[in-house]
């Protein structure tokens, strides 16, 4: 007779379940509440966006670095569409998951689109105030002061070297000046960073003796 096979043991190597998988390192709701603040005070566009991620997530809970939002931005420059959800949805899905970056999207997005209809519906009847002109115009000095301290904080513990502020300068003009696309922008610096920045193979065969004992 064929000897009959025991099931295999509930503790045996064949019976245990796949681990579980890791939770997210910041619970959902958590990155829910940070970005419903985020969206529904962050009036001015891209600029003042960055600089609450940067005072939310960076300085005050320090549950991303200047270089992860820095990555962030790059990666998101190549492609189309609004940089700045982009953004959010790459770093929430860094910190939650996929999980994470769907709620944190839509309570980002849900204060504009609550705002959007109501201004759209008083549209008719604010355009004819004399007051609304220089409020856009102080509003949008505002932003842009709030655009350059952002770049500042961002700038600062990645752009040390001759050759990075010489690249920085080099796509400020072109953008400014010759109007390229941003995406171009972005692979040509990541070029030049890797042919210039890189260090030399003799470098590293010396770095890596001095760190043998």
């Amino acid at each position: 007779m064929r000897p009959t096979q025991e099931p295999p043991s509930s503790t045996g190597d064949a019976g245990t379940s796949p681990a579980p998988q890791q939770p997210p390192k910041v619970p959902v709701l958590t990155l829910g509440w940070i970005f419903l603040y985020i969206g529904a005070t962050a009036y001015g566009g891209l600029g003042t966006t960055l600089a609450l991620i940067e005072r939310e997530l960076v300085t005050k809970r320090r549950m991303l670095t200047p270089a992860e939002v820095t990555e962030a931005l790059t990666y998101t420059k190549l492609l189309p569409g609004s940089t700045g959800p982009q953004a959010i949805a790459y770093l929430s899905y860094k910190l939650g998951g996929w999980a994470g970056s769907a709620v944190a999207m839509a309570a980002f997005i849900f204060p504009s689109a609550l705002l959007m209809v109501l201004l759209a519906t008083g549209y008719v009847a604010t355009t004819a105030l004399p007051a609304i002109g220089p409020t856009v115009n102080g509003l949008t000095a505002g932003v842009v002061g709030i655009l350059l301290a952002t770049i500042y904080r961002l700038g600062k513990p990645n752009i040390k070297e001759p050759l990075t502020w010489g690249i920085a300068l080099l796509a400020f003009a072109v953008v400014a000046f010759l109007g390229i696309s941003a995406a171009l922008i972005v692979v040509a610096a990541g070029l030049l960073g890797m042919i210039l920045l890189s260090p030399s193979s003799a470098a590293q065969d010396q770095k890596r003796q001095e760190g043998r004992p």
